[in-house]
């Protein structure tokens, strides 16, 4: 009962935090903004089982689709999901899932940056897609739309996410009464 309260707890956490990231935002003409969702995201798949991060990512996703203001710009609704930057949003709990099943269990920085990258790519890939699908745009204006934009923001929140993840992780285990794993 009490490792269940603090998956509970933890997952409140880290759905709050996905939700703060959303809306700290910078709009861009492609109609996909840059904001720090990711970061939280990456925090979430590092910190979390993979069935965790999956269903975290997952009430996210469904908190937006029945309309609560929880994407970019306080925004909802099935217009955003099935929207232009849809797929990202789809994809956010493949990312995760992945993310975590190579790295939770890891406390190599390598590994956990090796995961993100992987992670980010994939969400690239079906995101680009998604995007070109609903605009019906060529395959060159959906990357220079969705992803050669975000590639030097990504990979600062890969090298924070690491940096935060190490030291969260590091009190972690100096302080017992705090746990963020299943241990």
């Amino acid at each position: 009962m009490q490792n269940d309260t603090k998956v509970l707890a933890r997952s409140a956490v880290f759905i709050a935090l996905i939700m703060i990231g959303a809306q700290i935002s910078i709009p861009l003409p492609s109609l996909v903004p840059i904001s720090l969702q990711t970061l939280a995201i990456y925090m979430c798949a590092l910190m979390c089982e993979k069935k965790h991060a999956l269903l975290i990512t997952l009430v996210y996703v469904f908190m937006g689709a029945i309309g609560l203001p929880v994407f970019a710009g306080f925004t909802g609704g099935a217009s955003h999901v099935f929207g232009p930057s849809g797929g990202f949003i789809f994809g956010f709990p493949v990312m995760a899932f992945m993310i975590s099943a190579i790295a939770y269990k890891s406390d190599d920085v390598k590994v956990w940056s090796a995961a993100m990258l992987a992670g980010t790519i994939v969400l690239y890939a079906i995101g680009t897609l998604y995007f070109m699908y609903v605009t019906k745009s060529s395959m060159i204006t959906a990357l220079s739309s969705c992803v050669l934009p975000f590639i030097p923001g990504d990979l600062i929140k890969i090298a924070v996410s690491c940096i935060i993840a190490k030291r969260v992780k590091k009190f972690v285990v100096q302080k017992k009464n705090i746990v963020l794993n299943n241990n």
